[in-house]
């Protein structure tokens, strides 16, 4: 059998867009990239989006290949108005929605990374990944243990006189359910807080079967509710009234998904932009004055390094996928390493991504297919399992061969109509069919409590993606003892690692079929037997050394690189240039403490802070801080070095345009450097020298927009002095500068522009 053909253009798109997006924020970003992620729109039919963000700010969906305007020779009216609906319905749910085409990625990737930084933020911040645990079936009201813990140490905080606490429960396990009953519990006015509205809805059928007493009301766009026991509001809806209110409105105030507001504060050197979500959650926590404040988070670890608890100061409770199986609230865990003879080592990477020609040329041949197989008719012949392939082909590949060998088995993708996905499912859930064979369909949005086998065939770099396929299968059910995953190991380098189980969860010792989560009693039973060489009475028919161990490599350079800085970070912490700093790391001036490889011939490189301390002192370089950084912007301003004149026409320009925010319209600097140097021109004046544009003539205005990007404004904007705004034709002085510098500070910035440009034109003369 030969390898399926490799991949579409529109993969090839989706490794593109990865590939620019590493470029423009480092590959550290590219793991919170959720790959396919699914949706609904309004009409109730489940759609994926290419990739899916969520900032502080908002959530953003990013569509490859999508056209922009109606062009029947590319798409069919058809699908061009489904592409619509779609894009509608995100906005309709408040999502951020941007576009590209596979030309623009292919014809012009400089542009598009502009764009992405222009949109998403010099240096982005980005919700972490949440631990998906599925919902329970047959959730009710009713408290388990752990909820009513958590309720039991709500009330001893509040005795104790504390009036803010943190509630870290994992997806699915019910954080919504323990918070609307200790707000019962508390009594008096609640206000709710939410990011978005399709969460407010789900929060507020939540409280209505806890608090059926309560009167609940909407505080949103559409909806302006404000008498009620219960109000559950967007934190953008009532930021905007909140005068509307009284301070002692509320008794109670809950905060969902409080990761959002955690950002109260700036990272000393890694802030380029103030966080204006968090400013407006600030906003909101000082106007009100509640008896209480409940954080919930499913995710207690930011991408951007802050600590939650310096705002939320107390954890009520903590349920982790650790704890939910040690407590039983899922079941607990298996686990068999197959190794493989497969050679990642040479596959290219793009950050989250195994290149998918590079990944199909190794993996889809028969003797990989044929040990999936054998290993499941070896194994756990008979046993529920879903099987994660790589690829759609690869699925319906593996599917084909176990029905071959006599197992009940279907492939299931997004390429089946609704009807057929459904009937599928059906009959996995029926007994129908023992084994589910799938790409990314199955990663979240569906689990069954019958699945007792998970077979990890699908080598993935993204924790995100290993984590919502682990989560298809750790659903109780009864009669369901535990979950055994088998881990399928191909061979690769330490940066190309795939994500394994013991990987996810660093564990490091290995013994075949032992528990690797589980509550203690079960874990203890199961090592005594395992020390007496037996085998768990479950599993006799696994045909395994179980006396085996291995100790698994954990390195993982996603973990390794979250307390490091970026070449790009250095670079906006010191008073030098982007090339000065690329030079030096060339020429081995500067040594890097990290340096991952990334596609062919890239590196991407890391530095511990003390590091950059380090090299900046050895060679004279100032560090750049929010605190000292007008200071240096005045000094660079003073003591300029000009190859050119374009530094001090653009501060003019700037100041002759800029608005009460310190931002001004590009086609604005285009016009005042047009006018300036054409005057100089006009009145017998050397405008630059003959090298310049403004000194040939001839020149447009997307070539005066182009030098000044490249040139004056790069240099500003290396330093964090000036910055791209979200709005592409807008250039904006950092506000952290902005805000100190005075009238006569502007007054002395001009002055000494000009005297610069006096100084230069007099030197051009000789």
């Amino acid at each position: 059998m030969e390898p399926s053909k490799a991949t579409s253009v529109n993969s090839r798109a989706e490794e593109l867009f990865v590939q620019l997006f590493c470029e423009a924020f480092g590959p550290e970003k590219t793991e919170n990239l959720q790959v396919q992620y699914p949706c609904v729109d309004i009409y109730g039919r489940h759609r994926y989006i290419d990739f899916a963000l969520e900032s502080p700010e908002s959530k953003i969906a990013i569509e490859i290949d999508g056209e922009t305007y109606h062009n029947p020779s590319k798409v069919s009216e058809n699908k061009y108005a489904d592409d619509l609906l779609k894009q509608n319905s995100l906005i309709y749910d408040n999502w951020k929605v941007y576009r590209w085409i596979y030309s623009q990625l292919e014809k012009q990737p400089e542009k598009v990374k502009d764009e992405l930084i222009t949109f998403l933020g010099t240096s982005p911040m980005f919700k972490a990944f949440e631990a998906d645990l599925p919902v329970q079936m047959g959730q009710t009201i009713e408290l388990r243990d752990y909820q009513q813990e958590a309720i039991d140490n709500l009330k001893k905080m509040r005795e104790d006189g504390k009036t803010i606490a943190l509630l870290y429960h994992a997806t699915g396990v019910g954080k919504t359910i323990t918070a609307a009953t200790d707000a019962k519990a508390v009594g008096g006015r609640t206000l709710f807080l939410v990011n978005a509205l399709k969460l407010a809805s789900q929060a507020k059928e939540t409280f209505a079967k806890v608090w059926p007493e309560a009167t609940l009301g909407e505080y949103t766009g559409s909806q302006k509710d404000m008498t009620q026991t219960v109000i559950f509001a967007t934190v953008q809806s009532i930021s905007k009234d909140l005068e509307k209110f009284s301070p002692t409105d509320f008794d109670y105030l809950i905060v969902d998904e409080c990761h959002h507001a955690a950002a109260n504060t700036c990272n000393r050197y890694r802030l380029y932009r103030c966080n204006a979500a968090a400013n407006t959650y600030q906003k909101i926590f000082t106007y009100f004055h509640p008896k209480f404040i409940l954080g919930l988070t499913a995710t207690p670890e930011r991408s951007d390094g802050e600590d939650m608890l310096e705002l939320f100061q107390n954890v009520a409770h903590k349920m982790d996928l650790k704890t939910a199986v040690e407590r039983g609230v899922l079941v607990p865990i298996r686990c068999i390493r197959v190794k493989t003879n497969i050679d990642l080592t040479d596959v290219r990477i793009n950050g989250i991504k195994y290149n998918s020609q590079d990944l199909e040329s190794k993996l889809f041949i028969p003797e990989r297919n044929q040990l999936i197989v054998d290993t499941y008719l070896k194994y756990v012949n008979g046993k529920k399992t879903v099987i994660f392939c790589a690829s759609v082909d690869h699925a319906a590949e593996i599917a084909k061969l176990l029905r071959d060998s006599g197992v009940k088995a279907e492939a299931v993708s997004g390429r089946d109509r609704v009807e057929v996905r459904e009937k599928i499912l059906k009959d996995y859930e029926t007994g129908s069919t023992n084994v589910l064979c799938a790409c990314d369909l199955l990663n979240e949005g569906w689990d069954s409590p019958h699945t007792t086998v998970l077979f990890m065939a699908r080598p993935t770099m993204s924790k995100t993606i290993y984590l919502q396929q682990l989560g298809r299968g750790t659903r109780r059910c009864p009669g369901k003892e535990d979950l055994l995953v088998v881990d399928f190991v191909d061979n690769a380098n330490m940066f190309n690692m795939p994500y394994s189980l013991h990987r996810v969860l660093d564990i490091a010792k290995y013994q075949p079929m032992a528990y690797v989560l589980a509550p203690e009693n079960k874990r203890k039973l199961d090592q005594d037997m395992l020390f007496q060489g037996e085998k768990p009475e479950a599993w006799l028919d696994v045909p395994i050394d179980v006396s085996d161990y291995e100790i698994i490599d954990l390195f993982n350079w996603q973990n390794s690189v979250k307390d490091m800085i970026s070449q790009i970070e250095f670079v906006r912490m010191v008073d030098v240039q982007s090339e000065t700093v690329e030079r030096y790391i060339k020429d081995g001036k500067v040594k890097p403490d990290l340096s991952i490889p990334f596609g062919d011939k890239r590196m991407f490189h890391y530095f511990r802070e003390e590091s950059i301390r380090n090299i900046a002192k050895q060679y004279g370089w100032d560090l750049i801080t929010p605190q000292n950084m007008a200071d240096k912007f005045m000094k660079f301003i003073e003591t300029m070095d000009m190859s050119y004149s374009y530094k001090p026409v653009l501060l003019k320009a700037i100041y002759e345009y800029m608005d009460t925010s310190g931002r001004v319209a590009l086609p604005d600097v285009v016009d005042y450097f047009i006018d300036f140097y054409e005057d100089r021109r006009a009145h017998g004046m050397i405008a630059e020298k003959s090298t310049s544009i403004y000194q040939k003539g001839g020149y447009t205005r997307k070539d005066v927009e182009k030098n000044i990007l490249s040139n004056p404004f790069k240099r500003f904007e290396d330093m964090r002095f000036l910055m791209r705004c979200k709005d592409v034709e807008t250039i904006e002085v950092n506000p952290i500068i902005f805000r100190k510098l005075t009238r006569e500070d502007w007054l002395h910035i001009v002055n000494a522009c000009d005297k610069s440009l006096e100084k230069y034109y007099l030197r051009l003369k000789k």
